[in-house]
């Protein structure tokens, strides 16, 4: 940025002789500014000098001003030495602009920084409100088929019903740490509890196929990222099923990253029961994703005749 900067400006200040070393000059004296001014204010911050905005602003402008000073002097020193650049009558003229360009840049550098600042902060905030949304979500009839089928174990298979028990838990303490990153060796368990769960309601008419690779990749991913797809392929592709249906949960290690595929039936209109979703689960993931791993992940919503499928392309060490 200040290399382009110092052509534009060499651009427009030129007048004669060469104009390759005129651009050459200004790109010295500019990068040294700039360089100089980056390498104060990260000594000044890693001693914990930065503070609030008002401390920092004032900071930066200082340490911009005194490096834009001495760069300037040791130009001009340099420029009389080797017989060229401003003369002596021109030095209060080359000092007051070259403090009112580096003021200039240095305010829209600031402005520029802290919108992307404010733009990075309300989208983690949105991130966290739709996260509690996510967390407050579990389905209420989950929960109230949950605790019947639970009652309806406790007299007849009381073990049954205990681990049933430890489950929901689970998914309520998931629920609750959401904001955090857990293994993808954790979040299959997480997944897996509530499969069990629901395979107690649900019976023969739930099965679910996994395809994993021989080891379980090593992987970190926010918490809450599976569960709620299988939640999604039960509630939408088995559940309104007469005779139930295959949820498909896939795992591939490619050179591209990981990629996880959950794929359930297509239900038709007459079993349908007007089971429309707002995809509020799916954006949410979607945008987890995106914070934490800085856009690189991805998420994918395909349809055929008979299943839909979500697949998450989640960027390894190895990838990137």
């Amino acid at each position: 940025m200040i290399e382009l900067i110092a052509i534009m400006f060499a651009l427009v200040s030129f007048g004669s002789g060469s104009l390759f070393v005129h651009i050459a000059l200004i790109s010295v004296a500019m990068l040294w500014v700039g360089l100089t001014t980056a390498a104060a204010l990260c000594l000044l911050r890693n001693q914990g000098w930065l503070g609030g905005h008002l401390r920092t602003t004032v900071l930066v402008f200082t340490v911009a001003i005194l490096m834009t000073l001495l760069v300037s002097f040791l130009s001009l020193a340099l420029a009389s030495m080797m017989n060229y650049g401003p003369t002596a009558g021109d030095i209060g003229y080359t000092l007051t602009r070259n403090l009112s360009i580096a003021v200039i840049l240095v305010g829209l550098a600031l402005r520029y920084f802290y919108l992307h600042y404010e733009s990075d902060l309300r989208l983690q905030i949105q991130a966290q409100a739709r996260l509690q949304a996510l967390q407050a979500r579990i389905r209420p009839h989950f929960l109230f088929n949950s605790m019947n089928t639970i009652a309806s174990l406790t007299h007849d298979q009381p073990d049954l019903a205990e681990h049933a028990i430890e489950n929901l838990s689970d998914l309520f303490r998931a629920s609750l740490a959401a904001e955090s990153s857990i293994s993808l060796h954790q979040e299959l368990e997480l997944t897996r509890s509530y499969i069990d769960l629901e395979a107690l309601r649900l019976g023969e008419r739930l099965e679910v196929d996994w395809k994993l690779p021989e080891t379980e990749p090593a992987l970190s991913l926010p918490a809450l990222t599976l569960q709620p797809l299988v939640e999604n392929a039960i509630y939408h592709g088995i559940e309104p099923l007469p005779n139930g249906g295959v949820i498909e949960v896939s795992i591939d290690n490619t050179d591209s990253g990981i990629i996880i595929s959950i794929s359930n039936p297509i239900v038709s209109e007459q079993h349908s029961q007007h089971r429309k979703g707002n995809k509020m689960a799916i954006d949410n993931i979607k945008e987890r994703l995106s914070l934490a791993f800085g856009g690189a992940a991805s998420m994918e919503l395909s349809e055929t005749e008979s299943r839909y499928t979500v697949t998450l392309t989640i960027p390894t060490a190895e990838a990137a």
